[in-house]
Protein backbone atom coordinates (compact mmCIF):
# COMPACT_ATOMS: atom_id res chain seq x y z
CA UNK A 1 0.00 0.00 0.00
CA UNK A 2 1.93 3.48 -1.13
CA UNK A 3 1.73 5.57 2.01
CA UNK A 4 0.72 9.18 0.87
CA UNK A 5 2.22 12.66 2.21
CA UNK A 6 2.23 14.07 5.41
CA UNK A 7 1.41 17.60 3.56
CA UNK A 8 -1.18 18.63 1.15
CA UNK A 9 -0.73 21.84 -1.43
CA UNK A 10 -2.62 23.65 0.90
CA UNK A 11 0.07 23.06 4.06
CA UNK A 12 2.81 24.05 1.63
CA UNK A 13 0.96 27.28 0.20
CA UNK A 14 0.06 28.52 3.71
CA UNK A 15 4.07 28.00 5.25
CA UNK A 16 4.81 29.84 1.67
CA UNK A 17 2.41 33.13 2.39
CA UNK A 18 0.92 32.78 -0.74
CA UNK A 19 -1.05 30.71 -3.06
CA UNK A 20 0.79 28.56 -5.54
CA UNK A 21 1.11 29.42 -9.12
CA UNK A 22 -0.39 26.95 -12.12
CA UNK A 23 3.08 25.57 -12.24
CA UNK A 24 3.91 24.81 -8.66
CA UNK A 25 0.46 23.67 -8.24
CA UNK A 26 1.41 20.75 -10.76
CA UNK A 27 4.53 19.64 -9.23
CA UNK A 28 3.14 20.45 -5.49
CA UNK A 29 1.83 16.98 -4.44
CA UNK A 30 4.62 14.84 -6.45
CA UNK A 31 7.14 16.54 -4.68
CA UNK A 32 5.70 16.67 -1.08
CA UNK A 33 5.12 12.85 -2.03
CA UNK A 34 8.64 12.44 -2.36
CA UNK A 35 9.66 14.72 0.61
CA UNK A 36 7.07 12.32 2.80
CA UNK A 37 9.22 9.01 1.18
CA UNK A 38 12.70 11.14 2.42
CA UNK A 39 11.04 11.66 5.77
CA UNK A 40 10.51 7.64 6.48
CA UNK A 41 13.20 6.82 5.39
CA UNK A 42 15.23 9.38 7.82
CA UNK A 43 13.14 7.81 10.51
CA UNK A 44 14.40 4.00 10.21
CA UNK A 45 11.25 3.81 7.64
CA UNK A 46 8.61 4.24 9.76
CA UNK A 47 5.49 5.02 8.62
CA UNK A 48 4.23 7.21 10.33
CA UNK A 49 0.88 7.94 9.63
CA UNK A 50 -1.93 6.07 11.93
CA UNK A 51 -2.72 2.40 11.03
CA UNK A 52 -5.00 0.54 13.01
CA UNK A 53 -5.46 -3.03 13.00
CA UNK A 54 -2.44 -3.92 10.47
CA UNK A 55 -1.66 -7.04 10.21
CA UNK A 56 2.44 -8.28 10.20
CA UNK A 57 4.35 -11.52 9.68
CA UNK A 58 7.41 -11.52 11.64
CA UNK A 59 10.67 -13.18 12.61
CA UNK A 60 10.79 -14.86 15.67
CA UNK A 61 13.42 -13.61 17.74
CA UNK A 62 13.90 -17.11 19.51
CA UNK A 63 13.65 -15.00 22.77
CA UNK A 64 10.72 -14.20 24.97
CA UNK A 65 10.58 -10.80 24.23
CA UNK A 66 9.17 -9.43 20.13
CA UNK A 67 9.74 -6.10 19.03
CA UNK A 68 7.46 -4.73 16.79
CA UNK A 69 8.50 -2.97 13.73
CA UNK A 70 6.72 0.15 13.45
CA UNK A 71 6.23 3.00 16.64
CA UNK A 72 4.38 4.50 18.28
CA UNK A 73 2.59 1.00 19.12
CA UNK A 74 -0.77 2.65 20.01
CA UNK A 75 -2.69 -1.52 21.10
CA UNK A 76 -1.94 -4.50 19.89
CA UNK A 77 -5.26 -7.00 19.37
CA UNK A 78 -4.42 -10.97 18.63
CA UNK A 79 -1.29 -12.69 18.15
CA UNK A 80 -2.31 -15.36 15.57
CA UNK A 81 -2.15 -18.79 17.04
CA UNK A 82 -1.87 -18.40 20.93
CA UNK A 83 -4.33 -17.11 23.15
CA UNK A 84 -4.32 -14.02 24.59
CA UNK A 85 -2.90 -14.94 28.38
CA UNK A 86 0.07 -16.34 26.28
CA UNK A 87 1.34 -12.99 25.73
CA UNK A 88 1.40 -9.18 26.54
CA UNK A 89 2.36 -5.92 25.28
CA UNK A 90 4.54 -3.92 27.06
CA UNK A 91 2.61 -0.84 26.77
CA UNK A 92 5.76 -0.18 24.55
CA UNK A 93 6.95 -1.15 21.23
CA UNK A 94 7.88 -5.26 22.48
CA UNK A 95 5.67 -8.07 23.05
CA UNK A 96 6.56 -10.36 25.70
CA UNK A 97 5.97 -14.67 26.02
CA UNK A 98 4.28 -15.09 29.12
CA UNK A 99 3.83 -19.04 28.69
CA UNK A 100 7.42 -19.55 29.27
CA UNK A 101 8.19 -19.99 25.23
CA UNK A 102 10.02 -18.25 22.60
CA UNK A 103 8.76 -15.97 19.81
CA UNK A 104 10.01 -18.55 17.21
CA UNK A 105 9.21 -19.17 13.23
CA UNK A 106 7.64 -16.60 12.00
CA UNK A 107 4.77 -14.63 14.31
CA UNK A 108 1.51 -13.05 12.41
CA UNK A 109 0.72 -9.88 15.05
CA UNK A 110 -2.27 -7.60 14.57
CA UNK A 111 -1.72 -3.85 15.90
CA UNK A 112 -2.48 -0.63 15.28
CA UNK A 113 0.39 2.12 15.29
CA UNK A 114 1.21 5.50 14.08
CA UNK A 115 0.42 8.97 14.80
CA UNK A 116 -2.74 11.09 14.02
CA UNK A 117 -2.36 14.40 12.11
CA UNK A 118 -2.59 16.13 15.11
CA UNK A 119 0.43 14.57 16.74
CA UNK A 120 3.53 17.14 17.31
CA UNK A 121 5.83 14.47 15.21
CA UNK A 122 3.28 13.99 12.78
CA UNK A 123 3.07 18.42 12.37
CA UNK A 124 7.00 18.08 12.48
CA UNK A 125 7.08 15.68 9.21
CA UNK A 126 4.56 18.64 7.70
CA UNK A 127 7.32 21.01 8.06
CA UNK A 128 10.06 19.44 7.41
CA UNK A 129 8.36 18.11 3.99
CA UNK A 130 6.60 21.61 3.15
CA UNK A 131 10.28 23.14 4.06
CA UNK A 132 12.22 20.90 1.53
CA UNK A 133 9.44 21.23 -1.10
CA UNK A 134 9.35 25.13 -0.68
CA UNK A 135 13.45 25.00 -1.74
CA UNK A 136 12.67 23.41 -4.86
CA UNK A 137 9.72 25.87 -5.64
CA UNK A 138 11.64 28.99 -5.04
CA UNK A 139 14.78 27.34 -6.51
CA UNK A 140 13.83 25.07 -9.41
CA UNK A 141 16.86 25.56 -11.54
CA UNK A 142 18.59 24.37 -8.08
CA UNK A 143 20.65 27.44 -8.95
CA UNK A 144 23.76 27.18 -5.76
CA UNK A 145 25.03 30.47 -6.15
CA UNK A 146 24.67 33.75 -8.19
CA UNK A 147 26.71 36.93 -8.35
CA UNK A 148 25.82 40.56 -9.55
CA UNK A 149 28.75 43.04 -9.68
CA UNK A 150 29.53 42.87 -5.66
CA UNK A 151 26.28 41.22 -4.75
CA UNK A 152 26.73 37.71 -4.23
CA UNK A 153 23.97 35.08 -2.91
CA UNK A 154 24.04 31.53 -1.92
CA UNK A 155 21.17 29.22 -2.07
CA UNK A 156 19.90 26.40 -0.41
CA UNK A 157 20.51 22.94 -2.63
CA UNK A 158 16.98 22.48 -3.78
CA UNK A 159 17.57 18.99 -4.62
CA UNK A 160 15.55 16.34 -4.18
CA UNK A 161 16.49 16.43 0.01
CA UNK A 162 16.78 16.68 3.39
CA UNK A 163 19.15 19.37 4.91
CA UNK A 164 21.41 17.85 8.00
CA UNK A 165 18.90 19.65 10.39
CA UNK A 166 15.92 18.67 8.86
CA UNK A 167 17.45 14.90 9.44
CA UNK A 168 17.88 16.01 12.63
CA UNK A 169 14.62 17.63 13.74
CA UNK A 170 13.01 14.02 12.11
CA UNK A 171 15.24 11.46 13.95
CA UNK A 172 14.56 13.37 17.25
CA UNK A 173 11.24 13.84 16.86
CA UNK A 174 10.76 9.59 15.95
CA UNK A 175 13.19 8.79 18.70
CA UNK A 176 15.56 7.54 15.59
CA UNK A 177 19.17 6.70 17.22
CA UNK A 178 22.03 9.05 14.79
CA UNK A 179 24.97 7.38 14.16
CA UNK A 180 26.72 10.16 13.25
CA UNK A 181 26.85 9.15 9.90
CA UNK A 182 25.53 12.33 7.31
Amino acid sequence: MPLGPFATSSDLAARMGRDLDTVEQSQADRLLADASNLIRMTADYQQISRVDNDTVTLRGSYRHVLKLPQRPVRDVTAVAGLAATAWKWDGGEYLIRLDGGVWDGPVTVTYSHGYDPDDVPYQVAVSVACDAVKRTLLNPEMTKQRSIDDYSETLADARASLLQGEQDTIRQAFGVASWGVS
